[in-house]
């Protein structure tokens, strides 16, 4: 028996599906559990098991098209699938790294609002909240966490966004001319910056891992009101699927306001929050799935949010987001 402390079996629920479907286990006509089979027949050969998931680059990737909040698993799928040249291969490797950034950005500022951080001691004014800037969304970002780890505070996204890895993201931010002028490059030209530019990418990718362990959702329906039906928005595929989550009751009482099916959430660990107003979501009449956005801009008093997958804007009313907006506006505006 391994001398480390002992691990649950439910502590690596990604591992422990990633077995299930890859290794049956079957005696006649009875199919078990792989993972806990292996888990309870020798415990020392799970954990090898789960310590080559953790380490095989190859693994990791699929990880990353399989469990990813759906933008980044869509474009990162799509630009090594699903291409149709070099020209399109790099437009999606360019779509990829943007969600990264806006996903980010969303998700840390939506945090921040849920675990009333005061933001203005950051410095940062409310304005630049909303621009359009790569730059100024990167920044936000490492304010934050940077305050929440210095303080102290409890923050999830400062365990899955690490600081020298907003650094390498920012670096690739530097290479945007490469993305930007690509189409005036031969093809051969685009495949030797395609070749350049995706290991940077992965490794971006691989070093945010726990991204996996972010439940992107929104609210379905609930026969009991701290297991609510969702729909889940992970992994490359677009096509959807419904599932129960589990809320703890303080947690419940807190988005209970909000808590709704106009709005997208997150959930990490046992903590759920809205992550309006830069992430929401487009279903049009004709389409069973939603689809989720990401704010671009202010135009013509309204927000400007562009969907993933299609190259296409769409804009919402501001008062669809007053609530949230009022409750981050009041962390931001001494």
């Amino acid at each position: 028996m391994s001398e480390e402390k002992k691990i649950d079996f439910i502590d690596n629920p990604d591992f422990n599906r990633w077995i299930e479907e890859n290794y049956k286990v079957e005696i006649e006509e009875y199919e078990y559990q792989s993972s806990d089979v292996l888990y309870k027949i020798n415990y020392d050969d799970y954990l090898d098991a789960l310590k080559r998931y953790n380490a095989d680059p190859k693994i990791e990737l699929t990880r990353i098209e399989d469990n990813f909040p759906s933008p980044i698993a869509y474009y990162f799928s799509q630009a090594n699938n699903n291409y149709q040249n070099d020209h399109h291969r790099l437009d999606l490797l360019k779509s990829c790294w943007e969600s990264i950034v806006f996903f980010l950005y969303g998700l840390v500022v939506a945090e921040a609002r849920h675990r009333k951080i005061p933001l203005n001691s950051l410095g940062n004014r409310w304005d630049k909240y909303w621009s359009d800037k790569i730059f100024d969304k990167l920044t936000i970002i490492e304010n934050i966490i940077d305050y929440t780890t210095k303080n102290g505070l409890k923050f999830d996204c400062s365990v899955l966004v690490p600081v020298a890895t907003l650094s390498k993201i920012k670096s690739l931010n530097q290479e945007r001319n490469g993305f930007e002028h690509s189409a005036a490059r031969t093809s051969a030209q685009q495949m030797d910056l395609y070749k350049t530019l995706c290991p940077l990418l992965e490794n971006v990718l691989k070093e945010l891992i726990n991204l996996e362990k972010v439940t992107v959702l929104r609210y379905y329906s609930s026969e009991i009101p701290l297991v609510p039906r969702c729909e889940i928005f992970n992994g490359s595929s677009l096509e959807g699927h419904k599932d129960n989550i589990i809320l703890k009751k303080d947690n419940y009482i807190e988005i209970l306001d909000h808590f709704n099916a106009s709005s997208i959430f997150a959930k990490i660990g046992d903590e759920v929050f809205c992550l309006s107003p830069f992430i929401h979501f487009s279903q049009e009449l004709h389409e069973t799935n939603a689809t989720l956005c990401f704010f671009k801009k202010e135009k013509s008093g309204k927000y400007l949010f562009e969907v993933v997958s299609k190259a296409k804007d769409i804009e919402f009313d501001k008062s669809n987001f007053s609530l949230i907006e009022n409750k981050l506006k009041a962390l931001v505006v001494p």
